[in-house]
């Protein structure tokens, strides 16, 4: 079985990450992580936050300066990963083939990460979009089964698993509150890596 995940609030916790950049473009913010993170589940986009709290900033600058530093070495520090993921990889990868697919606009700087967290050696392939190509793009070049899997933390993530028909796996401690993830109709929804398999094999 092909098993697809995405990396981002799936095997990576990247909200300090997110945070800290959004407060050093937005000094004017007084938001604890918490309640930023919280707006980021629950849909508030960056565009909804400017126009709400911070209408002084323009948002088209904002955005454009976000995805230029977003993925500086300085910023992808803040990375953590998650405590079970590699232990999940470990065992998934005895069985399985293991890709990673992520919308991640650097593929050398992505490459030094999975490195850096000893996890580049699970992957038959790192798919990186790179602001070229979607998930569905590169989906759509490897043959896939029916029964093939794509486990992501994000609604776009489901309805990518659907249009190339192989199955989803949402987890509720990244992106997308469990609320939000419901409403796109996973087939599987999970709270972390660490009850994957067994919510597999239930």
């Amino acid at each position: 079985m092909k098993i697809f995940f995405d990396f981002d609030g799936t095997l990576l916790d990247s909200s300090e990450r997110l945070y800290r950049l959004f407060c050093d473009l937005i000094p004017d913010c007084t938001f604890s992580k918490e309640q930023y993170w919280e707006m980021k589940r629950n849909k508030i986009n960056h565009k909804m936050i400017l126009e709400q709290f911070f209408p002084q900033y323009n948002y088209e600058e904002f955005e454009q300066k976000w995805m230029s530093l977003i993925e500086k070495e300085e910023y992808l520090n803040y990375n953590s990963l998650y405590k079970f993921s590699k232990d999940v990889l470990e065992k998934l990868y005895l069985d399985n083939e293991l890709y990673l697919l992520t919308a991640r606009q650097s593929k050398e700087n992505l490459l030094k990460e999975l490195k850096r967290f000893d996890i580049d050696k699970y992957f038959t392939e790192v798919l990186v979009t790179e602001n070229k190509r979607t998930k569905l793009d590169m989906l759509n070049e490897i043959r896939l089964s029916k029964n093939d899997i794509l486990v992501g933390d994000t609604g776009k993530d489901i309805q990518t698993a659907e249009a190339a028909g192989i199955k989803s796996v949402a987890v509720t401690d990244g992106f997308m509150s469990e609320e939000k993830l419901k409403e796109y109709c996973p087939d599987y929804l999970i709270n972390n890596l660490s009850s994957f398999k067994l919510e597999l094999e239930a």
